[in-house]
């Protein structure tokens, strides 16, 4: 929820962008943030804010990285599929590794990136020739 790892404000926080917008689609939505553990009137209302990982995760549909944590790379991943109700990670930072999650039988999902390994110029903006690989 905090704008960036390592810190505690949540003044133009992309993450509270994505939750007011899920929201508005109706989604429950329950947080976890190391650096924002308790709920902030008037900031954090579209979602519930709780202060272990686990339980943001329990009974979700899916969960979504919006921060960039490095605590979160070193989470016990098979204990949040088992509390996951569908094994979903759509990683938007692209900072968890994706062989990991899927050890825990995890299903991950990068935000513009085709391969963690590789990144693809789509066609639309790949010089003449097509796609490429940088």
């Amino acid at each position: 929820m905090t704008f960036k790892a390592g810190t505690d404000d949540l003044r133009d926080s992309p993450a509270l962008a994505v939750a007011k917008l899920l929201r508005a689609e109706r989604a429950e939505l329950t947080a976890y943030d190391p650096g924002c553990p308790h709920a902030v009137p008037g900031m954090t209302d579209a979602v519930t804010v709780v202060d272990e990982p686990l339980l943001a995760a329990k009974g979700a549909d899916a969960l979504v990285v919006l921060t960039e944590w490095p605590q979160f790379r070193t989470l016990d991943w098979a204990a949040v599929a088992a509390a996951l109700t569908r094994r979903v990670v759509v990683d938007t930072r692209n900072l968890l590794d994706p062989d990991v999650l899927r050890r825990a039988g995890i299903s991950w999902v990068g935000v513009g990136a085709a391969d963690r390994r590789e990144s693809v110029i789509p066609a639309a903006s790949a010089p003449a020739g097509g796609p490429q690989r940088r």
